[in-house]
């Protein structure tokens, strides 16, 4: 009898590990996808707020740059010079002024991002990019 019993605590004693290793393995995947989500999240940055754009604001001023570059305001051909001239003095007169921004597709983002930063320059605040539906 002793030696029988000798024999039961061998087998108790020898534990599979596998379906731990198969839990383990699970909670890692649960955690690293999660981990992306949360890193997501802790990112600082603040988005625009939507609002319902007023077709009829009189105040609006379009200003377009076709594929080769040239500029039009109010779709008279105008240089960057006359642009910033004319949006300074529009400026000036209507602080809260908005400015439209349409731009052919196959323009470099870059040349967009430069024409901003000269309408920025010129005092305007409110630039709209204008998009088809």
């Amino acid at each position: 009898m002793a030696g029988a019993s000798g024999s039961q605590d061998e087998e108790i004693g020898s534990i599979n590990i596998t379906p731990m290793v198969d839990v383990i393995l699970v909670l890692l995947v649960i955690f690293m996808v999660t981990a992306n989500f949360l890193k997501k999240e802790s990112l600082n940055i603040n988005l625009p707020k939507v609002q319902a754009a007023d077709p009829n604001v009189a105040e609006s001023v379009q200003v377009s740059i076709t594929k080769t570059g040239a500029l039009l305001l109010e779709g008279k051909d105008t240089d960057v010079t006359g642009l910033v001239r004319n949006l300074e003095r529009e400026a000036r007169i209507r602080p809260n002024m908005r400015l439209t921004l349409s731009a052919d597709e196959s323009l470099p983002y870059g040349k967009i991002t430069e024409l901003m930063g000269i309408i920025r320059k010129a005092g305007v605040t409110k630039i709209a990019l204008s998009v088809k539906k």
